[in-house]
């Protein structure tokens, strides 16, 4: 009898997606690797220590993960409850009860007006899954309990990418600063020139004053990027929900900006319905729905409940426990079934079928445009990357032509052979081609994250040292919370 399940049986959507990547036919860069993609921690791809301990941290701490573990348990509870209602329900109680009842209503036998009831027993009562509602229920049930997991493992992913991204422009505007003052430092030698030559007569005290404001413009700018690298930090030690400054001391001394992979293993478009936490969530959403259809159209069938009771009840309590005995028997029982069947409502338990039939399409066209905004990121993705490439190998020329030049002008002015706006020309160029390539530099490793995070792996390898560093707390926490 409870082998029927009415509704809809769940189906996995099918996808059309490309073979390849459109972007990748057009890249004129190597490093992408079409035919594998290989699962790893690709945080550790950049070869930088602190910065694959950072993610790590960030992941073990962050505040929004573990708002997202407890919509987990949250989703993992409603299941617990909803399979509770596959199975019968048990009680027992006992009673004590002094009362007087109307002699003009009733007859209390040789008991008199006023009595005593004492009473102990059980119920049982089970509800027949007949038409599968229940067994729908922690369907749609645990299908969100794997959406909240998948949700999580999102969660786990933009904090890992967020942290990089961080980490990668805080790195960025330290050397920014490193740049600047060494613009600084070549304008002040510079403006120490121009003086030493209007000592001799060979400068105007014009030059000496165009000499120290093009000092005073760069020195300027140094504030603001001292800010940003303070708010960088204050970012990375929220992200590892540490208090702003917490990370001052570790991160404040300037290293490199961590070297992009040689090789990004990018596979095939279809990959990303396996690996990426948004889709995987889209589809679980489409398979809850689709049980909660059947869940309503239970209601539309009679319901039966099997339900049994039974114990010892006396007016005295010494005769409670006498069973059977034929003088005063105490035990009870009653047992049967019943059906409960709703033939009328006004169309609600239809409409509610209606309702959940159109969670099922919303549902469906929400896993499409993950789908295909999962598609859309990778593609872009892919672009930045190639493009940023490109534009570094550019910007290295520039900086090397711009060098050159200005090695060549502060001789010559040295000389006399140049004029002095020809040499502050020189050291503005220079200036910019270093700071462009910064940027550069630093847009590229941004957007090999960015192509990482759009792939949709590595949370699983973000999770382990997570996980190793729970369960070596785990034991301190017992103690305080026996």
């Amino acid at each position: 009898m409870t082998g029927c399940m009415v509704g809809p049986d769940y189906k996995p959507p099918v996808t059309e997606m490309p073979g390849n990547y459109a972007e990748l036919a057009g890249a004129a860069g190597p490093g992408m690797d079409v035919s594998t993609i290989e699962e790893t921690a690709w945080w550790k791809r950049f070869d930088d220590a602190v910065l694959a301990s950072l993610v790590e941290r960030a992941v073990a701490a962050n505040n929004n993960i573990r708002v997202a573990e407890a919509r987990v348990r949250q989703a993992r509870s409603a299941r617990e409850v909803a399979r509770s209602f596959l199975f019968p329900r048990i009680g027992v109680g006992a009673s004590v009860l002094r009362f007087r009842g109307s002699g003009a209503l009733i007859d209390l036998m040789d008991a008199g007006l006023e009595s005593n009831l004492f009473q102990v027993g059980f119920d049982a009562e089970w509800t027949v899954d007949l038409w599968g509602g229940t067994r729908r229920l922690v369907e749609s049930a645990a299908a969100e309990e794997e959406g909240a997991a998948s949700r999580r493992r999102g969660v786990v992913l933009l904090i890992a990418s967020e942290t990089a991204r961080a980490y990668m422009e805080l790195r960025g505007a330290q050397r920014e600063l490193e740049v600047a003052r060494a613009t600084l430092d070549s304008q002040n030698q510079t403006l120490a020139v121009t003086r030493e030559r209007q000592t001799n007569g060979l400068a105007s005290e014009l030059e000496v004053v165009r000499a120290r404001t093009e000092a005073e413009g760069t020195a300027s700018e140094i504030p603001p990027i001292e800010q940003a690298i303070r708010e960088y930090i204050h970012v990375l030690s929220t992200l590892l929900a540490l208090e702003p400054t917490a990370l001052s001391d570790e991160l404040s001394s300037p290293t490199g900006i961590p070297a992009v992979p040689e090789r990004v293993e990018v596979g095939v478009p279809s990959d990303l319905l396996r690996r990426r936490p948004d889709i995987q969530a889209a589809e679980r959403r489409i398979a809850s729905a689709t049980a909660r259809v059947g869940v309503a159209t239970a209601q539309l069938f009679p319901q039966m409940v099997l339900g049994v009771g039974g114990g010892f009840a006396s007016r005295n309590s010494g005769d409670l426990f006498n069973g059977n005995s034929s003088a005063d028997p105490s035990t009870y029982y009653l047992a049967g079934p019943s059906i409960n069947w709703e033939i009328f409502d006004a169309g609600r338990r239809r409409a509610t079928i209606g309702h959940s039939e159109a969670e099922v399409d919303a549902a469906k066209a929400v896993y499409e445009d993950t789908v295909l905004g999962a598609f859309r990121e990778v593609e872009s993705a892919l672009v930045a990357v190639d493009r940023s490439r490109a534009r570094v190998a550019d910007l290295e020329r520039l900086v090397a032509s711009a060098h050159e030049a200005l090695t060549i002008a502060q001789g010559d002015y040295r000389t006399g052979l140049l004029d002095q706006l020809t040499v502050l020309d020189a050291q503005r160029q220079a200036s910019r081609a270093d700071m462009l390539l910064v940027q550069g530099r630093v847009a590229l490793t941004v957007n090999v994250v960015r192509l990482y995070k759009a792939l949709g792996g590595g949370w699983e390898f973000a999770e382990q040292p997570a996980a190793a560093q729970a369960s070596r707390e785990a034991p301190s926490s017992s103690k305080e919370n026996p």
